[in-house]
């Protein structure tokens, strides 16, 4: 009557489809934190090899730029941790101030949201970018869109994510909080040819705002399919470096038989190789 069976159909498809998608981003979740705890076991590693090598006598000068650039890529890893847990502080700090307080930095939005296990995995899988404005310096929705973008690599027009992306991010933490089905399901009705039109109205919106739940699941199942590829190429990679690092037991070049000097290059290539690896960021963007 007054098409609400319409309505129903609508929202209980609708409701169907947000249930396979917070199971779809609890997986991910959960995908990126195992991917972050390999990655911490992986540069607990590859810092081990990088100074052995570096304490090894009379190396050749070859070693020098592998050795550098994995230096940098300890450097990069170190420094996304570093700013989770200054972001999960000022989010602590936020958090016994006022509602705008709360919005004091992107990254402690998110600190806030899933707590600091979920938000490192989050960033150091999908990385994060400034939105080159302080979002200190603003309140309420700006701050809140502010801190979207920032999530989400950066304003569009920057070649960024935008809010659609830093939405994704954030909804990672659980039940994303879709409020569409449940105000059409308490809205009044009405009754002829207004609660007619509404109806269709309603439905019309669940059907839409439903591909675009659709959308984020094909998305996350695209995403969880590369997290599992790069925890077990991590893996793979890591056993590698391991048992060469192993074999190498002697700390001077010089002593070194041609065999153990070419095996010793490998481990300085495959360790920059895993110290890459573990700084290769998902990308959001389809």
């Amino acid at each position: 009557m007054f098409k609400s069976y319409l309505r129903k159909q609508a929202i209980e498809q609708y409701n169907e489809t947000v249930e396979r998608y917070e199971k779809t981003a609890d997986k991910l979740n959960t995908y990126s934190e195992k991917l972050y705890a390999k990655r911490d076991l992986a540069m607990f590693l590859v810092s081990k090899v990088e100074n052995k090598i570096n304490t090894l006598a009379n190396t050749p000068k070859e070693f020098e730029v592998s050795l550098k650039k994995t230096k940098l890529e300890i450097k990069t890893f170190n420094d996304k941790k570093a700013e989770i847990i200054k972001a999960e502080k000022e989010a602590k700090k936020a958090a016994g101030g006022t509602g705008a307080g709360a919005s004091l930095s992107a990254l402690g939005v998110a600190v806030a949201t899933m707590g600091p296990t979920a938000a490192m995995g989050i960033a150091t899988t999908f990385g994060t970018a400034s939105t080159g404005t302080a979002i200190s310096a603003l309140t309420g929705a700006a701050a809140h869109n502010a801190a979207l973008a920032w999530l989400g690599g950066g304003a569009l027009a920057a070649g960024g994510g935008g809010m659609s992306a830093g939405s994704v991010l954030l909804g990672l933490a659980g039940p994303i909080g879709w409020g569409i089905a449940g105000t059409m399901l308490t809205a009044s009705v009405g009754t002829g040819l207004y609660a007619s039109h509404k109806n269709e109205k309603t439905a019309k919106a669940a059907s839409e705002e439903r591909l675009n739940v659709e959308q984020a699941i094909r998305k996350f199942n695209n995403m969880n399919a590369e997290i599992k590829a790069l925890i077990n190429i991590t893996h793979r990679q890591m056993k590698g470096v391991y048992d060469l690092n192993k074999q190498l037991k002697k700390d001077d070049y010089n002593m070194l038989s041609d065999n153990e000097k070419i095996q010793a290059g490998i481990l300085v290539n495959s360790t920059l190789t895993l110290a890459e690896l573990i700084n290769k960021e998902v990308k959001l963007d389809d």
